[in-house]
């Protein structure tokens, strides 16, 4: 049989009854000044066995809680920040162009240098399998003044209405990501909050101490009591990676909110590195934003679900023949009007561009015809999945106004709707 064993309070005179458990280990049970049926402290609380008026409990007495973390529903505000969907393809050389969806490369002044901006195979961080890298194919020689390299990823405005900027409950936001580079040192990071009433600036480091070895980085910043931003589909928030950065960029201050000012960029970029050594790498992957001052787990989504969230932004059709054919009609004697469909509706009006051998016009009683012109925009149609195009520069008198004639894209073509912020 269990023993129990009571020490009696010196100043009481009540009656306390205790059974004791079925256990050979030995237990210490503080009893409340009222009458209660208890659980030993090993096993924890059950919920049915607790009765009355519980204490408030708020989240300051609490420990390794995050203030701020929206409980349900999606926490981390990065799209692709896994680095999974690359729907322009998978690299460039393009030092101003997207290695993955949402990411995109920024130079600026630096004539001599070439990047490649790549969706990455990870094998060696167990939770990511992707990442972008950015590897310098030509080097610039030295960083001057005016010059800099960065890669951003850029938020609507109407998707930060919860950092409640421009109101005394401004909030503070966390980044995290893992990031891998050849090159050791200080590193800076800035954020823009963008308003019609102007941008403002804010920014960071991170030290990376050990090369070619992926490290996590965090870094909190205060929310922005000063300036209200705007409310719609417009940039409202920038992330910037600096990888270089001359003095135009680094002399001012931004560890606090303030205005924008170029000179605010870099501001504590300890090496240009990355830039100035060819065959120098630089890698990210697992990046997240969210409310609050504490970078908890990341947050994982399918990648259906990440595709179409890029899809917003930016969508690509490549045609291996003539296998999409759609309803159009005449307009004048060489273009034909059409609608054209989208796997998700366009954040604005879109940029076309095209590869290939551009489109071909189905005549009813005619042989076909071709244009290799790029399509321009008729009709944006806002919540609605399609895009009025108007594909021109067809031979004199292919088509009769507003008859219907069938158009398709033709041979290996591709078509990227451009809708980025």
């Amino acid at each position: 049989m269990a023993k129990v064993k009571i020490t009696g309070h010196a100043s009481g005179s009540g009656v306390i009854t205790v059974t004791a458990p079925n256990t050979s280990t030995d237990r210490t049970i503080t009893l409340p000044d009222s009458t209660g049926t208890l659980l030993d402290t090993t096993s924890g609380l059950d919920a049915t066995k607790l009765s009355g008026n519980l204490p408030a409990i708020s989240a300051a007495s609490l420990t390794n809680v995050p203030k701020d973390v929206t409980v349900g529903g999606r926490k981390n505000m990065i799209i692709n920040g896994a680095m999974k969907v690359a729907q322009r393809g998978t690299s460039t050389t393009d030092g101003n162009g997207y290695g993955v969806d949402r990411f995109r490369g920024n130079v600026a002044n630096m004539d001599n240098l070439v990047v490649a901006l790549t969706q990455n195979s990870v094998t060696d961080l167990p939770q990511f399998t992707k990442s972008l890298k950015v590897t310098t194919n030509t080097a610039e020689s030295a960083i001057a003044a005016n010059e800099y390299y960065r890669v951003f990823q850029q938020i609507e405005s109407q998707d930060c209405q919860q950092f409640a900027y421009g109101t005394s409950s401004a909030k503070s936001v966390t980044i995290s990501f893992w990031v891998k580079s050849s090159i050791t040192g200080t590193y800076a990071l800035s954020v823009y909050a963008d308003a019609s009433a102007g941008t403002r600036i804010i920014g960071g480091t991170y030290a990376i101490g050990s090369a070619n070895t992926w490290e996590k980085k965090t870094i909190t910043l205060a929310g922005d009591t000063g300036r209200v931003m705007d409310n719609d589909n417009t940039e409202g928030f920038r992330i910037n990676w600096i990888m270089a950065a001359g003095t135009d960029y680094t002399s001012a201050n931004n560890t606090s909110w303030g205005a924008y000012a170029s000179n605010k960029l870099a501001y504590g970029q300890g090496t240009n590195a990355v830039i100035t050594t060819a065959n120098a790498t630089w890698e990210v992957t697992g990046v997240q934003l969210e409310l609050g001052s504490v970078a908890t787990d990341f947050e994982y989504r399918s990648y259906g679900e990440e595709l179409a969230l890029c899809q917003r932004y930016c969508q690509v059709w490549a045609e291996a023949g003539d296998a999409l054919c759609v309803a159009g009609k005449g307009q004048g004697s060489t273009a034909i009007d059409f609608l054209w469909p989208l796997a998700v509706p366009l954040r604005a009006s879109p940029t076309v561009s095209q590869t290939g051998s551009g489109w071909r016009a189905f005549r009813p009683t005619a042989n076909l015809v071709q244009s290799s012109a790029t399509p321009t925009v008729t009709r944006f149609g806002g919540t609605h999945p399609f895009l009025g195009l108007r594909s021109s520069s067809y031979p004199s008198s292919s088509f009769t106004n507003n008859y219907v004639t069938n158009i398709g894209p033709h041979g290996l073509s591709k078509f990227i709707f451009d809708s980025e912020l």
